[in-house]
């Protein structure tokens, strides 16, 4: 009889984690791929608001489900130009689509010549 409650436990304990399992995958959750990029202190002002016009422009593709950009007004940054895009996504899968778009290419090309640092954060929602 112990053998059955043990297995009966095991199995009901094994039914829940594939439920609650199935549960977080099947909820709305949100990715979220934030990028922080450090201008060079010899970086023009239109090379700037090239590539945030391009990720403005990136943003109205229905893969994105939000899109929010600023600069980095922090005082321990002060005199550092740093400018943070955040672009949220439904899926993976439309993350790894967005970054095929070949407008997402031209990213590259706008800011690699004129960043000297790039921090990029990709990570799940949870609230």
């Amino acid at each position: 009889m112990k053998k059955i409650i043990a297995a009966l436990s095991l199995f009901t304990m094994m039914f829940l984690f594939q439920q609650n399992a199935q549960a977080q995958t099947n909820t709305s959750s949100l990715l979220r791929h934030i990028v922080i990029i450090t201008f060079k202190d010899d970086a023009r002002v239109d090379s700037i608001k090239a590539l945030d016009n391009l990720y403005s422009s990136l943003s109205k593709n229905a893969m994105v489900k939000d899109f929010e950009m600023g600069v980095n007004v922090s005082p321990r940054d002060s005199g550092i130009v740093k400018h943070v895009y955040v672009t949220t996504f439904a899926s993976k899968d439309d993350m790894d689509n967005y970054r095929k778009l070949p407008e997402y290419q031209q990213l590259f090309k706008t800011s690699l010549p004129i960043s000297s640092d790039v921090t990029v954060v990709d990570y799940w929602v949870n609230k």
